[in-house]
């Protein structure tokens, strides 16, 4: 289904529930491939909420939008997500993208650019998880004016 989406011009979006390991994230899969856009990447949100913020967001990339490293978008409801390139070692190594991967290998493809969806509030501040230690280490984020 993946491929067949993709190959037909369109793109797919992969959303990952958390495991004992970590917490849910989504992709997106063939941007790239169609749009010559960079793929996307939500962590941390509940993977129907990332899923979503994907799908949103390449409908528009596939109408023409381009977004880019240092942007600032504003969601509905006063959600801020700052745009930031992933480094390229995390495209390579890891679970990260293994699906994503996956598909593009059988067209002979590496895994290509992809950029983070980072949110915060209008603030930007991160909320706060219970009993997560790496949230108190963030740095707020600055808007882009």
């Amino acid at each position: 289904m993946f491929q067949t989406e993709i190959q037909s011009g369109s793109f797919n979006v992969a959303a990952l529930l958390a495991d004992e390991t970590g917490c849910d994230w989504a992709y997106s899969i063939g941007l790239h491939r169609n749009f010559n856009h960079p793929e996307l990447l939500v962590v941390g949100l509940n993977a129907s909420i990332a899923g979503a913020v994907i799908e949103v967001l390449g409908e528009e990339i596939a109408r023409g939008r381009h977004l880019g490293a240092g942007e600032t978008l504003i969601l509905a409801g006063g959600m801020y997500l700052h745009i930031r390139s992933v480094d390229p070692l995390w495209l390579t190594r890891g679970d990260w993208f293994e699906l994503g991967r996956a598909v593009l290998e059988t067209w002979g493809e590496r895994w290509p650019e992809t950029l983070q969806l980072v949110w915060s509030d209008a603030d930007g501040e991160f909320p706060a998880v219970s009993g997560d230690p790496i949230w108190s280490l963030r740095q707020p984020l600055l808007m882009n004016t």
